[in-house]
């Protein structure tokens, strides 16, 4: 598979062009859910996106990511589970992503798995403290994401499972700021995990 260089000074526009002799159609994008060409442009020169050729030639965004699910178990014996609410962003865009594990984070260029999900941990609930985390394996899908229409993206999820202590759980529970939207994790009861 062919990995595309981001250039030095590789614009928008370049971007833009790229994508349309491609075929896919940017019109949509910053509309809804979607996110923008300056987005993806962010993702590429931070290196936690690249655009690859895939197996038949077609243009790809590959992403590494760390995710988990996130647990606690109160004192009388509740188990918990958090999800991802929604997303507000703000110019009043509202997304729900219905992902499976609640927190989702991009890994870095020579950054582990394991360091990568302890980043998102801190940086999307704001916790402290010693993160303990369970490998729990790892999986590709190739699917069109909702934040880029058109442009068909390669994940590779790491996954962990991790087990809030009582400092760390806020049964209200969490939210993310970031410049350009806040995200909102809320806590569901949960059944005991089978064996």
């Amino acid at each position: 598979m062919e990995k595309f260089e981001s250039k030095e000074n590789f614009t928008i526009d370049d971007l833009q062009r790229q994508l349309e002799s491609a075929g896919i159609d940017t019109s949509k994008w910053g509309i809804g859910e979607a996110k923008t060409l300056a987005h993806l442009q962010e993702e590429i020169e931070s290196g936690e996106s690249v655009l690859i050729s895939g197996e038949t030639g077609e243009l790809l965004r590959q992403v590494a990511v760390a995710v988990a699910d996130v647990y606690y178990k109160s004192p009388d014996g509740k188990r918990y589970r958090l999800k991802e609410d929604r997303q507000i962003f703000k110019d009043g865009r509202e997304r729900r992503r219905g992902l499976v594990q609640a927190v989702s984070e991009k890994i870095r260029p020579n950054e582990s798995p394991k360091n990568a999900m302890i980043r998102g941990i801190r940086e999307e609930l704001g916790l402290g403290g010693e993160i303990k985390l369970i490998e729990a394996g790892t999986e590709e899908e190739t699917l069109i994401s909702p934040s880029y229409p058109g442009l068909p993206s390669k994940y590779v999820r790491h996954k962990f499972k991790i087990m809030l202590n009582d400092e760390q759980f806020n049964l209200e529970g969490y939210i993310e700021e970031q410049p350009d939207k806040s995200t909102y994790f809320v806590w569901e009861e949960a059944e005991e995990e089978k064996k």
